[in-house]
């Protein structure tokens, strides 16, 4: 990778400039030859992504559509949802929003969902989909989703629906082998991309619980966007330039390997482990719990986090800020996508030097 990456968000990531320079081709007609083409060659490719053998639909919308789209086409029964940081509440606010009825697995920020919380929950009561966020973007915690989603088949019939926005293609995730129901993403996480698509898959129990819905409404019905993927095309018209950045894309992704991919992102946060180990910075979340794809840290004693932030950005080097609550004493690094070894050791050199300046 030729690119000099300074930009650690943990969301949106960085777009290498090969992929980016695909989305000023001239835009196609979505229901031509030329798009049936382009939908083909990536409705082949990005089910390996996902390790399904399953249809991925192309959806143009941040990821938040799809919480709506799973509520609205397919759930009119109760609704557990885990909840253990900002993105998996807002999936419950989503149901909520929709009308159903929803309990919640409350988790407090930092810690990852404990599966024995789950196996009590259904035991005390029947749901027809329990929801998860693998990766919790706003604390960089991941919780163990194969072995939640073998407590629910255990425990229950319920379906298993999971935001995997910051998980999938940095994390291991492996939807048909752990039996997931519903699972999707957002393109502008560890798959690298601009921001603008989303991308789902589901199994034949979605659809047809799908089949037994009424008032969908029409964007947000799952079932209208596999009969147009299956016709190599999508329900609307899509963001084609992004399409095009997609398709590109993986073939990046797949010319380094899934599992290539994964050990590269957790030699990313072991190397972030040791460093901040070793430089007096410590995980806001409990150790055992830390992504593969956002650390969220807290500096030394006499570092406002904030103003690391900004120092760095002075600098031209990008990370995020913490979270809600965490704002104040937190920042987080994304290391994912097409972050390396050397762009991450570029950065804790600029932390390093910021914390001696600040020291002197």
């Amino acid at each position: 990778m030729s690119d000099s990456i300074r930009f650690f968000l943990p969301g949106p990531t960085y777009v290498l400039e090969e992929v980016r320079e695909q989305m000023v081709r001239q835009p196609i007609g979505h229901r031509s030859a030329a798009f049936k083409e382009l939908h083909a060659r990536i409705a082949e490719r990005l089910p390996q992504v996902f390790r399904t053998q399953r249809d991925v639909l192309l959806v143009t919308s941040s990821g938040s559509l799809i919480w709506d789209m799973a509520a609205a086409s397919t759930l009119r029964g109760n609704v557990l949802c885990c909840v253990n940081g900002a993105f998996s509440k807002r999936f419950r606010t989503v149901c909520e929003a929709r009308g159903l009825e929803v309990d919640a697995i409350e988790v407090p920020m930092g810690e990852a969902v404990d599966p024995d919380l789950v196996r009590d929950a259904l035991r005390r009561k029947s749901y027809q989909a329990v929801t998860l966020a693998h990766n919790e973007t706003s604390t960089g915690v991941l919780s163990p989703l194969q072995e939640i989603v073998q407590v629910v088949r255990a425990e229950s019939d319920a379906m298993i629906y999971v935001d995997a926005v910051s998980s999938l293609a940095g994390a291991r995730v492996e939807v048909d082998a752990w039996d997931v129901d519903l699972l999707f993403t957002g393109a502008q996480k560890a798959l690298a991309l601009p921001p603008g698509l989303a991308f789902v898959t589901a199994s034949e129990r979605v659809y047809e619980a799908a089949a037994q819905v009424t008032g969908k409404g029409y964007y947000t019905d799952i079932s209208r966007w596999l009969d147009k993927h299956r016709g190599q095309g999508t329900l609307t018209t899509p963001a084609v330039p992004q399409l095009f950045a997609l398709d590109r894309q993986l073939d990046i992704i797949l010319d380094e390997g899934m599992e290539a991919r994964w050990q590269r992102h957790l030699a990313l946060r072991a190397r972030t482990e040791e460093w901040a180990a070793a430089n007096g910075f410590t995980y806001a979340s409990s150790p055992d719990t830390t992504s593969p794809t956002v650390s969220c840290l807290k500096p030394p004693a006499g570092i406002d986090a904030p103003a690391l932030v900004k120092a760095l950005l002075d600098r031209g080097v990008v990370v995020g800020g913490g979270y809600g609550a965490w704002k104040p004493h937190s920042f987080r690094i994304g290391h994912m996508g097409e972050v390396r070894m050397i762009h991450l050791e570029e950065l804790f050199g600029a932390i390093e030097e910021i914390v001696a300046e600040k020291g002197s």
